[in-house]
């Protein structure tokens, strides 16, 4: 008797319970319902996120949080929530309707239009579905402005460069292969500065493969030629050549391309490099894109073949917008990989390596921009090298800070520094050295 007596109040317990959580619930969904009506969609959605973890999976909550986060400027968020009401009620016209709204804000214009068409056949009202319509009208518009785009550069730079054969500041070394003997670099082996300057043009295209707005070919040409004032043996060209394909489903995007670059020194061929690059990103939110990337390249030396190599790296990377003042911009990648030497003989020329590198940028104003970056690569050879009879390692850092100051439309200034030092345990691998200068460019 004691026992059902101790049941029944249980069940009334957890049934008043219950009945007290549904209370509570309903009163904060209404309270919702009513900031979103009064145009107060940042207070509805910080009300209903911070009820995120114990109500999201209810139809009504969930459709509440994606119209609230949608008017609060959180597109990506409001398409995770009502792909959930979704999945719970697949009829549900007022949360398809507002996930082509997200997706519309998001620029998923395939997929926006797919729900809008959905949607429009569900019966609605005369009014919305002109709203409707005026929302497939603007994706037309936007996805036949966007079917083909081309962009074309040319830059000037002028400059100085501190080190333009990046080689150390010794003037004697001692060779051990040769019983530690002194021996005196010639100039090119060197620290050698320069003035310099350089011109730069290119152009880069992009359009739908196979009548797909998802899937899209890419393609670009570059020409750089750089003039050092006081060291030509040291004036440089390089060309450079890509084409590619980009597929984007929602908030993924896969990008595979082939890579190519002529690089010349004093007017004779240097390397010629030939790759291939794969990239998955994926946007976590409107603000957070993370991506992992791949590629394979080939590095040939026509008159040094033993340096030539095969290059196989892999890597992960994040890019983060700031909402705040000067829309804050911060990136960082981590990656790594190996140089395998193509011949036996030469283990030295091989190399393992680990690279780091950080930056950002912070609009000062309408027309500047500051930018930093830094970069960091840890390299351990393979071989012992045959004049200095040890494996090499190398430190070698980059940092980099300037300004984009707009002209005009199309028109751009930026003054630059960077310096770089690589840290050798072999001394003639071993420098630093400054540039600066200021570039003006123009794209068309």
């Amino acid at each position: 008797m004691q026992f059902k007596r101790f049941i029944d109040r249980t069940i009334v317990l957890i049934t008043f319970s219950l009945f007290l959580s549904l209370a509570e619930a309903s009163e904060l969904l209404d309270k919702a319902e009513q900031l979103i009506n009064q145009q107060k969609p940042n207070e509805a959605y910080e009300l209903l996120f911070a009820e995120y973890e114990q109500h999201a999976g209810t139809p009504r909550f969930d459709l509440l949080l994606g119209i609230a986060a949608l008017n609060a400027g959180e597109p990506t968020q409001s398409v995770f929530a009502l792909e959930r009401v979704l999945a719970v009620e697949p009829q549900n016209a007022r949360a398809r309707a507002e996930l082509a709204r997200a997706y519309f804000e998001m620029g998923e214009n395939e997929a926006a239009r797919d729900e809008f068409n959905e949607v429009k056949n569900k019966g609605l009202p005369e009014s919305i579905a002109g709203s409707i319509d005026k929302y497939l009208s603007a994706i037309d518009s936007r996805m036949g402005a966007q079917r083909t785009r081309i962009d074309s550069f040319i830059s000037g730079t002028l400059g100085y460069d501190s080190n333009v054969n990046s080689a150390t500041d010794t003037s004697t070394v001692a060779i051990p292969a040769f019983g530690n003997l002194q021996f005196t670099l010639d100039n090119t082996g060197r620290e050698l500065d320069s003035g310099f300057f350089s011109l730069g043009a290119g152009t880069f295209f992009s359009t739908p493969f196979m009548d797909k707005d998802n899937l899209r070919i890419f393609g670009g040409l570059n020409l750089n030629e750089r003039i050092t004032f006081n060291e030509s043996d040291f004036r440089t060209r390089s060309l450079n050549a890509q084409a590619g394909l980009r597929y984007q489903q929602g908030k993924n995007a896969f990008v595979g391309s082939l890579n190519g670059q002529k690089y010349y020194l004093d007017g004779d061929s240097n390397r010629d490099l030939f790759g291939a690059n794969a990239q998955w990103l994926h946007a976590a939110s409107e603000r957070t894109q993370y991506s992992v990337f791949a590629s394979m390249a080939t590095q040939r030396f026509p008159d040094q073949r033993s340096r030539n190599v095969n290059q196989y790296s892999g890597g992960v990377g994040i890019v983060h917008a700031f909402a705040r003042e000067g829309e804050p911009v911060l990136y960082a990648s981590l990656s790594g990989g190996t140089d395998k030497e193509q011949r036996a003989a030469r283990t030295d020329i091989g190399k393992n390596f680990l690279n780091l590198r950080v930056g950002g940028q912070y609009t000062l104003n309408e027309k500047m921009v500051l930018q930093a970056s830094a970069s960091y690569q840890y390299s351990k050879y393979g071989g012992d090298d045959p004049l200095f009879l040890k494996e090499r390692s190398d430190d070698f850092f980059i940092l980099r800070t300037g300004l984009v100051y707009t002209l005009v439309k199309g028109w751009t200034v930026r003054p630059e520094i960077q310096y770089s030092n690589n840290s050798s345990n072999i001394v003639i691998n071993d420098f630093d050295r400054w540039q600066t200068f200021v570039t003006v460019r123009n794209q068309f």
